[in-house]
């Protein structure tokens, strides 16, 4: 046995690991089967939308959908082909970036606006250990402030600089004031809720300017528009989730596999991954041929547009010295930032959501066959872990015997690399589509926002004569269809995947999407059992 194999096969399992998740591809299947051959026409309709709307078209059960979203069986084919690799995150040693930045003793001319009572409030809601929680509620910060996206960026990029001066600022004296939790786990590994562990992300190697960041954030959140749900909100929500999304896995692992450049590259591109969003979908620029469906080919007409605002501002034709976040960096990490940054973006574009989940299985494949074990589902040592130890470049040595083929050596690592690579970039893709994830009741307040702005949509297209858009007819879109169809399909499958990637998932996260779905299912049996089956109005329904 190589040192490689005796180094990462360790306390893995061969068995039947990976039987889970071809339990739940299976069940998926046949589910998808049941809905087509019942008679609720209501039911097949709101699958249908929302299968068409996330890039799986609604044909025969043993066709492209069949193929795309459930793959092959693990077992009889591991030699599915290798995905187009992007612009992978870098594993090589961190860049030396000086001292500790000089920028600690700055708050927003905003922060100093609030009241006393605001900041205290504000102060605990953007504690470090309460902006990584899952239970989050951007609404409470929203509440005591409209620039949402600037308090939670500000708080996320610049931490832990942010949570230092806001309390500072609310006890120069170093006294604690009545209501403020100054616990923020400044210094280390401190529990944050429960059993978890907020950790750091060492940005103050980066050289970041508080101002230039809270310049840009401002910038971009001024360009968002009042949508009811693609807005500043919505930004701000997904940068947070994303960041709790990262505090889920094992520090050591992540940060083995993904440097502060990468990490603060994943999060800045969260702030302005919706910039400028009119309000309607990629189909219906296409289907009204729009200025923007026309300038981008059609091609993740809305991702590419919001890519194309944020980097302007960073690094095209408005770049301006007040918002050049990037002005310390190197050319190097310039470029790489941006490639994060565009194919994170561009990752969020939901017609390839499917591709995504079947590149990110086969590359899984790729692993194990590299590994001559089965990874997933192993509770013992988690992918992220076996990557973390076959990437890490600060101890080379770990990861292979001097007897290797070198060639060999390195179509392994290239695997890794890719799939820790697709896996972390897809964060921003989760962290996007997470709302149903959440509480009920932050869960309820994302549907209504989301079925207000596609109801908006259906009408204009109706008004157009335009074919009306999947899940935007307002006369039969159910509230209750669309979220079950949406929850099983879409969110479950993917966040039941980045549990068998991120263990902690499976705890924190899945509970919450089954007693959502379960709710989802009761106010739809309630409603069948009184036969109203007409259009749900967003305020009529009742929570169970």
């Amino acid at each position: 046995m190589s040192n490689r194999e005796s180094t990462t096969g360790r306390r893995l399992t061969s068995s039947s690991s990976s039987s889970r998740l071809k339990s739940m591809k299976e069940s998926l299947r046949i589910s998808i089967l049941e809905i087509e051959e019942s008679d609720d026409e209501q039911c097949i309709t709101c699958l249908r939308d929302v299968l068409d709307t996330y890039g799986v078209q609604s044909q025969t059960p043993g066709g492209r959908r069949d193929a795309l979203f459930f793959g092959r069986n693990r077992v009889s084919d591991r030699r599915a082909h290798r995905s187009p690799a992007g612009g992978d995150i870098r594993f090589s040693e961190r860049s030396d970036y000086g001292d500790e930045s000089p920028h600690c003793d700055y708050c927003p001319k905003e922060w100093k606006e609030l009241t006393p009572e605001a900041q205290t409030k504000l102060a605990n809601l953007l504690s470090w250990q309460n902006l990584s929680k899952w239970e989050f509620d951007i609404v409470e910060v929203t509440e005591l402030t409209n620039q949402p996206l600037l308090f939670v960026g500000w708080a996320i990029l610049c931490e832990p600089n942010a949570v230092e001066e806001m309390q500072s600022s609310i006890y120069p004296l170093g006294v604690n004031v009545a209501g403020v939790n100054r616990n923020n786990n400044l210094g280390g590994m401190v529990p944050s809720s429960g059993t978890s562990y907020a950790y750091h992300y060492d940005f103050d190697r980066l050289n970041i300017d508080p101002r230039a960041v809270c310049n840009f954030l401002r910038e971009v959140e001024s360009r968002y528009k009042p949508n009811p749900y693609h807005n500043n909100i919505h930004a701000a929500d997904v940068t947070q989730s994303l960041h709790c999304l990262f505090q889920l896995m094992d520090e050591k692992d992540f940060l083995r596999i993904c440097n502060p450049v990468a990490i603060f590259s994943l999060l800045l591109a969260a702030t302005f991954h919706d910039v400028g969003h009119p309000g309607t979908n990629n189909l219906f620029q296409k289907n009204a041929m729009t200025p923007l469906a026309i300038k981008y080919n059609d091609v993740s007409v809305l991702e590419n547009m919001h890519s194309a605002i944020g980097h302007s501002l960073l690094m095209g034709d408005e770049k301006h010295e007040l918002w050049d976040i990037f002005e310390a960096w190197s050319k190097e990490d310039k470029i790489h930032a941006r490639s994060i940054m565009v194919s994170s973006i561009l990752g969020t574009c939901m017609e390839g959501h499917f591709e995504t989940l079947q590149t990110l299985d086969s590359l899984i494949d790729k692993v194990e066959e590299n590994l001559g074990v089965d990874i997933v589902g192993d509770e013992t040592q988690p992918i992220l872990s076996v990557l973390a130890e076959t990437l890490d470049t600060a101890n080379p040595s770990k990861k292979h015997g001097e007897d290797e083929d070198l060639s060999k050596r390195s179509k392994d690592e290239d695997d890794h690399r890719e799939l820790a690579d697709k896996m972390i970039k897809m964060l921003l893709h989760a962290a996007d589509i997470s709302n149903p994830a959440k509480a009920k009741e932050t869960a309820l307040y994302w549907t209504d926002c989301a079925l207000s702005e596609f109801f908006a949509q259906g009408d204009k297209e109706k008004e157009m004569g335009l074919p009306v858009s999947p899940l935007c007819d307002r006369s039969t879109v159910t509230r209750a269809d669309s979220q079950i169809g949406f929850i099983r399909f879409v969110v479950q499958p993917t966040f039941e995947l980045l549990g068998e990637m991120i263990p902690r998932v499976k705890d924190v996260i899945i509970p919450k999407i089954d007693a959502n779905l379960a709710s989802w299912y009761r106010l739809k049996s309630k409603r069948n059992s009184t036969h109203s089956l007409g259009s749900a109005s967003l305020g009529s329904v009742t929570e169970e």
